[in-house]
């Protein structure tokens, strides 16, 4: 669609619940730098960090500007005033559409290498608690082991001294008389 026919008004197209039309793919493929700490505003830190924290001529200039008009202003008449807007105010549309295609992509690559490498730490740390769990079940085997052996040398050990004491305590018998 060229910005001519962004003022061309049509019939509005039936459009299925839920269904989010396909962004426009981007020439490039995009790699997003991913913030070290992400449990903060992850967002705003993927922007800063791929250096789209300048919002004066982004795609959320057109969200500001849509926001001012009235909420039952019917959607083509707003999308017109905000292109009247945008033009007064020497915003591109190609600008900002092109902005909003980079966020999306640079969102998108971000969310892929933190998911890419949380995955990757979930299977490690599934992989270390299984080999953890052989490990506890051969200490355990280990443990019942020398708890048996712990028995078997108690009860030697108490028949050798009960047999000593008794062979001590026969002849202490003749010694005393």
């Amino acid at each position: 669609m060229g910005f001519k026919d962004l003022f061309i008004e049509r019939e509005s197209e039936e459009v299925t619940p839920g269904f989010v039309p396909e962004m426009p793919m981007a020439s490039e493929d995009i790699y997003a730098q991913v913030p070290d700490d992400q449990t903060t505003d992850f967002i705003g830190d993927v922007y800063a960090q791929n250096n789209l924290d300048d919002y004066s001529k982004s795609i959320f200039k057109v969200e500001k500007l849509a926001e001012t008009l009235p909420a039952e202003m019917p959607k083509d008449t707003k999308r017109q005033t905000v292109l009247s807007i945008m033009t007064t105010m020497e915003l591109s549309v190609d600008e900002v559409l092109n902005d909003g295609i980079t966020r999306a992509k640079t969102i998108e690559a971000a969310q892929n290498n933190v998911i890419f490498s949380l995955e990757n730490d979930i299977q490690d740390n599934e992989n270390t608690i299984e080999s953890l769990k052989v490990q506890i079940e051969d200490l355990q085997k280990d443990i019942s082991a020398k708890k048996a052996q712990e028995t078997s040398i108690k009860e030697a050990c108490t028949k050798e001294i009960d047999r000593i004491t008794n062979l001590v305590n026969f002849l202490g018998e003749e010694s005393a008389q």
